[in-house]
């Protein structure tokens, strides 16, 4: 077989291989069910407001599972639409207490509806993570200091020095 036939060959087969490297690639990429259909939101009652902030859990309390397609209804208790909202994730359930948090983007999580009473945040990612919502109206005066452990932890230990 002559050099020509060779590079002849060599060019048909890259061609073949490349006409069918979309396909290829998507099927290699991450697959998991985000539909709201077999997504339904979960229903969160928990969390605190102070002064005006509504916080889904402390920073270095026990955050929210938030796997891939998972969706929130968080019950905020603000009774009004909140001014702000900042959503965290981490990649450990006690946040800063034994990792980090960081500013969500793009569609590690959605903000899907905000109204007076709740808040509905999708993972439109394929990536699980721990959630931590903070919400505020803006208003409110600021409150005396806490008691250390005055708000709950979870099954995230606290670090009595702090």
């Amino acid at each position: 077989m002559g050099r020509a036939s060779r590079w002849g060959i060599l060019a048909a087969t890259l061609a073949l291989v490349g006409s069918s490297g979309c396909n290829a690639i998507n099927s290699i990429g991450p697959n998991c069910d985000r539909s709201a259909e077999t997504n339904t939101p979960v229903r969160y009652t928990e969390g605190t407001v102070k002064s005006g902030v509504y916080m889904s859990a402390p920073w270095d309390g026990e955050l929210l599972w938030f796997p891939a397609g998972m969706r929130y209804e968080l019950e905020h208790g603000l009774g009004e639409v909140p001014r702000f909202v900042n959503i965290w994730l981490s990649f450990d359930k006690c946040g800063t207490n034994e990792s980090t948090v960081a500013q969500a983007s793009g569609n590690q999580a959605e903000l899907r509806e905000v109204d007076e009473k709740k808040l509905v945040i999708v993972n439109g990612s394929c990536v699980d993570y721990w959630l931590l919502v903070v919400a505020g109206t803006g208003d409110g005066e600021p409150d005396a200091p806490e008691e250390p452990g005055a708000m709950p932890h979870g099954s995230c230990p606290v670090d009595a020095g702090m």
